[in-house]
């Protein structure tokens, strides 16, 4: 099969891409050597002496069966799969389990077979789960568990890791290791001890000295010549094993064969229970891994993944691979980092790379052999403390800082469970609690979170500016306007606290506005409630008012498609929440934007004449010019020459700007409204539009222009200087406005 891959693989490359890919692939695959060997013996670990012979050939079955198929079903840029250490560390406690059953018997020259059989049968298991939730479009569900579970996931893991590695470090066997910590203390080699350490050392000494080298590598290979050194020059120096013979066959399809004896199936269907749900706690670490790993590649080398497809594809990786007697396989974002520095550009590397492994193995068993226990350990130990979780550590970080939050408890409390459930009574155990803490996680979130904030319209107005008479009006009767911002899917599980709070006490309350913007889903209860609600409040006088709402996105769609709210046109529906409370404003006005628009209001009781004299009017007047515009028509565009500002007397102005660089504007920084003045600042600095202004309706308005008011300038310094004053007083109460709705909103 290999000569076949690799005569394919020349066929579709040219002479200097083959080159890459070969040594994106090939250098690529040496730099995580070290990591898949160790994890390999670390998987089987509990068989003690003979955990390199089974565990390394397993650990290339994964990267060299496994990881190929992968490659070549993902349909991603950089489909890299390997073992993980959260994967091995759980095959390493299922083990560990079936060897303290009295039916399998160390003696028996068959009995790592079985032990093998069963770890594999469990692997194809994983893969038949992972196949299923891609078939089920719930390739994406994995991420949702909570972190807090996650992370006591991972400390636990990091800390078996790191347990399981003081016997190899000291050199003691499986025997010496269990007869206790008097027995185990007396027989420590410190040179052993030494090694491994220094291997250790010289790995975080690496990745901060020279983060590009393959330091695992480098380190596995000077720690191997240490060792041997050592050796050499004191020959009877205690050292530790090293990992002796190793079979150098390629991986057969075998791994389920002795499932056909009798003695070996009713050891599995002893623990049937247990193997199950090993099997489903893999598929679900594997697969958070593995979309985790696949988004990160994806924002590192500006690709995209399909979720489904790489998930569907792991699963049937998985289930092949676990014939070959593979360890679980998750994609690996270290052996993507590895081959893209060395070279490699596509799958195709990756493909390269496992044939490399695969001819590793069969040629290369000799060395292997002579590597040392006490070395490969040290190479995990840095993987243990890799695997401590970032998160938990900043919790800590803030409780030492006096952080006495109840979220911050329930977190660590939460970590603590399944942390200390999984160290006490294994991983079976803990992934129930996780379970449970996942669900009751679920529940709360999804009653705590759909509300997000809750604020009244004083502390957000909407971007429409007022006459003085209208603001000083609303300024009064806005915090009748109430405001939920919801955050999540909107569903039958999250709609009783928005009923509640929405019912609870309406006194005093005229509108209430419903913020969809953070509302992720809508399912037909959800959409059923909604409009239920919709109708008790109106019973109660309070009108309903949906932002981020329209016939034609998302949400809207969905509440038609339910057969809710499907009176059309939506009176109550609004495309974001600017325009949702504009809308609630002019209801507690008595009338709508329409109506509210067409008020006219004469020149003379506009800011710009406010505390003028009848002569003062009638002199500025002459300065003024009159300008009416259609809707939809510009006033000015970003850029243009700031020479002018305008009295709104008729009709509606809004201001906009554009949302990205090269797009028209549309997103609005304010509406006018007739008594309002605008364009007063570029008059003032002589600088050009910041944005455009934009007519909503046909309007009428009054201009005086930089001549004029220059002319006003030399003629009347009076009058200038209370026109002067005006413009300040407006803008004054622009900022005023401005900062009482941050303060209260920040509240």
């Amino acid at each position: 099969m290999f000569p076949a891959v690799v005569s394919a693989l020349a066929k579709t490359l040219g002479p200097a891409d083959w080159l890459r890919e070969v040594n994106g692939g090939v250098v690529g695959s040496m730099a995580v050597l070290a990591i898949v060997l160790t994890l390999g013996l670390l998987a089987y670990a509990p068989l003690g002496a003979s955990a390199a012979a089974v565990g390394i050939p397993a650990a290339f079955a994964t990267v060299g069966v496994s990881s190929l198929l992968f490659a070549l079903l993902a349909g991603s840029a950089m489909p890299t799969g390997s073992p993980s250490s959260a994967t091995a560390i759980i095959v390493a406690g299922l083990v560990a389990l079936l060897m303290r059953d009295p039916l399998w018997r160390a003696e028996s020259p068959d009995a790592i077979v079985v032990i093998v059989a069963a770890t594999s049968a469990t692997v194809v298991l994983m893969g038949l789960w992972q196949v299923l939730l891609a078939a089920l479009g719930l390739a994406n569900l994995a991420k949702h568990v909570p972190q807090p579970v996650l992370a006591g996931f991972m400390n636990a893991v990091a800390v078996l890791i790191l347990v399981a590695q003081l016997p190899l470090l000291a050199g003691l066997s499986t025997e010496q290791w269990s007869g206790g910590w008097q027995t185990a203390w007396a027989q420590v080699q410190p040179a052993t001890v030494a090694i491994g350490l220094v291997t250790a050392g010289l790995i975080w000494g690496l990745a901060r000295l020279a983060p590009r080298v393959p330091a695992p590598l480098v380190a596995m290979a000077a720690g191997t010549l240490l060792y041997h050194l050592i050796a050499q020059a004191w020959p009877h120096l205690p050292l530790g094993a090293t990992a002796g013979a190793i079979s150098g066959h390629v991986p057969t399809p075998t791994a389920l064969g002795p499932l056909r004896d009798g003695s070996a199936v009713e050891l599995l269907l002893r623990h049937a229970e247990t193997i199950v749900f090993t099997s489903m706690l893999l598929a679900v670490i594997g697969t958070i891994e593995s979309m985790l790993a696949a988004l990160a590649l994806d924002q590192q080398l500006n690709t995209r993944h399909e979720p489904r497809r790489v998930l569907m594809a792991a699963g049937l990786a998985n289930m092949v691979g676990g014939c070959f007697g593979g360890l679980p396989m998750v994609v690996v974002r270290a052996r993507a980092q590895a081959i893209v520095s060395s070279g490699g550009r596509s799958a195709r590397a990756v493909v390269i790379g496992s044939l490399f492994m695969g001819l590793l193995l069969a040629f290369g068993s000799p060395l292997l052999a002579l590597l040392p226990k006490t070395v490969l350990a040290g190479i995990m130990v840095t993987v243990a403390f890799a695997l401590l979780d970032a998160w938990t550590h900043e919790l800590l970080r803030r409780l030492g800082a006096g952080d006495r939050s109840i979220e911050l408890l329930q977190s660590l409390a939460m970590v603590a469970v399944v942390c200390g459930t999984i160290l006490w009574l294994g991983f079976v155990a803990g992934g129930a609690v996780g379970i449970v803490l996942a669900l009751v996680s679920f529940i709360q979130r999804m009653k705590r979170s759909l509300l997000r904030r809750r604020f009244t319209g004083k502390a957000l107005p909407s971007r429409r500016i007022y006459s003085p008479e209208v603001e000083d009006r609303l300024h009064s009767i806005r915090d009748r306007i109430v405001v939920f911002e919801l955050d999540g899917p909107l569903f039958f599980g999250s709609t009783d606290r928005l009923t509640q709070e929405a019912l609870a006490d309406q006194h005093g309350i005229s509108v209430l506005v419903l913020d969809f913007k953070r509302v992720t889903s809508l399912d037909e209860s959800g959409a059923v409630v909604l409009q239920w609600l919709s109708g008790q409040l109106r019973d109660r006088d309070v009108s309903m008012l949906l932002a981020g709402v329209t016939a034609e996105n998302r949400l809207g769609s969905s509440l038609l498609s339910y057969g809710c709210f499907v009176e059309q046109p939506r009176h109550d529906w609004f495309a974001d929440l600017d325009q949702a409370l504009e809308a609630a404003e002019l209801l507690l006005l008595g009338t709508d934007t329409a109506g509210f628009a067409q008020r006219q209001l004469h020149i003379e009781k506009s800011l710009l004449m406010k505390g003028l004299s009848a002569q003062d009017r009638a002199a500025l007047l002459t300065r003024l010019h009159k300008l009416d515009l259609t809707r939809g028509t510009p006033l000015f565009r970003e850029g243009d020459p700031g020479d002018r500002l305008y009295v709104l007397t008729r009709g509606s102005v809004s201001v906009l700007a554009a949302r990205r660089q090269g797009e028209l504007a549309s997103q609005r920084l304010v509406s006018f409204s007739p008594g309002a003045m605008l364009g007063e600042i570029a008059l003032l600095d002589g600088a050009g539009r910041s944005a455009t202004a934009m007519a909503d309706t046909d309007v009428t308005l009054w201009v005086l222009d930089r001549e004029g008011l220059d002319a006003l300038y030399r003629d009347d310094p009076r009058l200038c200087a209370q026109l002067h004053r005006n413009i300040a007083l407006q803008l004054a109460e622009r900022l005023r406005a401005a900062s009482v709705a941050w303060r209260e909103s920040d509240s």
